[in-house]
């Protein structure tokens, strides 16, 4: 029986191979990288997060999503494929943060020195690890931002609800100074009512006593006009 000709192995080699890409990742593939991923999540908490400030662990962060970043979308670019050490902004948020070199190394770049230069250079074949720890460090800045953005909800929140338990007693004092002088105001007119009433009574108790000091001074002259000694001598 002859054997079929390399042409129709090839063929038959590529569909064979075609069809495996076609298929995904292999179990053992994912596998790997479930591994890979939960160890850059470690390397990022409690790993870079834990012994450093907050503020100064997501900077770090934003660098190194920045560097593996670029590398990704140009690879083959020079100045992406390394960075010196001495670097101001490496410095301050790699090479100062604690977890952040180790982090760095485990996306793909080595220490060498070049021309007595210090730099991390990136290996072109740790390409798939440089892309799950990008993915990773995504993840974990997007989740700091959640957490910022409840943060300053909830301190909105409160700050609101603040704002408005001042303004209900703002009002309530306003309104207890508006009824306290009202009451003011009311307890003024009726004094003033309750003294008017009293002048009235005074005057009208003025005039009746004067009424009877007249009729008793004229009741008075009539008695005395009315005496014995004002009749005539009796006629003798």
């Amino acid at each position: 029986m002859a054997s079929p000709p390399p042409s129709v192995l090839a063929e038959a080699v590529e569909r064979r191979l075609s069809s495996h890409q076609s298929q995904g990742p292999s179990p053992a593939e994912m596998a790997a990288e479930h591994v890979k991923r939960q160890k850059f999540r470690r390397l990022i908490d409690p790993g870079i997060m834990r012994p450093n400030p907050e503020l100064e662990a997501i900077e770090a962060m934003k660098v190194l999503f920045k560097l593996s970043e670029n590398l990704i979308r140009e690879p083959d670019n020079p100045k992406f494929q390394r960075f010196k050490t001495t670097n101001t902004l490496i410095q301050k948020h790699i090479v100062s943060p604690k977890g952040t070199v180790e982090f760095l190394r485990e996306l793909g770049f080595h220490p060498e020195v070049v021309d007595f230069q210090p730099f991390y250079i990136f290996n072109p074949k740790r390409m798939q690890d440089l892309k799950i720890g990008n993915a990773m460090l995504k993840e974990s800045l997007e989740i700091q931002e959640q957490k910022k953005a409840r943060t300053m909800g909830s301190t909105q929140t409160v700050q609101e609800a603040r704002a408005e338990v001042i303004e209900k007693v703002q009002l309530a004092f306003m309104e207890d100074r508006r009824d306290k002088m009202e009451h003011d105001e009311r307890e003024k007119q009726s004094r003033a009512a309750r003294a008017e009433i009293e002048a009235r009574k005074a005057a009208q108790e003025g005039r009746r006593e004067s009424t009877q000091s007249n009729e008793d001074v004229i009741a008075g002259l009539g008695h005395v006009l009315g005496s014995a000694s004002d009749q005539p001598p009796p006629y003798n």
